[in-house]
């Protein structure tokens, strides 16, 4: 599978959409449209183990770890039954003070296993992750 990348502006201040990053650790229902039911396994100071439960039963761990310094969470599988890789999502601010999320997609089929997912998936569910994540920072922008 290729390697995706997307961008979005946010039109949020830094720290809300930080806040919102950690919270997608915790509840990535309210931004990854298939993600049915998460749990963390094991908590870490600076990460954690997260069980991920998907459509048709496909449940798989992964390790999510947050460095607020680089204003980066990486979310890398580790027993995924078919793919191995990481997703990171970071935040950048520019000169002006605006606001920019980019996610990366980097996963491959682990060896010996199939993708049988539509070529398209993958980059229509990260930019839906991404979407979302701006629609619910910005809106807890306007709120504040």
């Amino acid at each position: 599978m290729p390697r995706h990348q997307v961008s979005s502006p946010v039109d949020a201040s830094p720290e809300t959409v930080w806040a919102v990053l950690l919270d997608k650790m915790e509840h990535p229902q309210r931004y990854i449209a298939d993600a049915l039911d998460a749990d963390i396994l094991v908590r870490h100071p600076d990460s954690v183990i997260r069980q991920l439960v998907l459509p048709g039963g496909v449940a798989y761990r992964e390790r999510i770890t947050a460095d607020p310094a680089a204003r980066t969470i990486t979310f890398t599988l580790l027993d995924h039954p078919v793919f191995e890789g990481t997703v990171l999502n970071r935040l950048r601010v520019d000169g002006g003070g605006g606001v920019e999320l980019t996610f990366e997609l980097d996963w491959t089929p682990r060896p010996g296993a199939r993708d049988e997912r539509d070529p398209g998936e993958p980059l229509t569910l990260i930019l839906s992750s991404i979407q979302q994540t701006r629609r619910i920072a910005e809106a807890l922008e306007v709120r504040s």
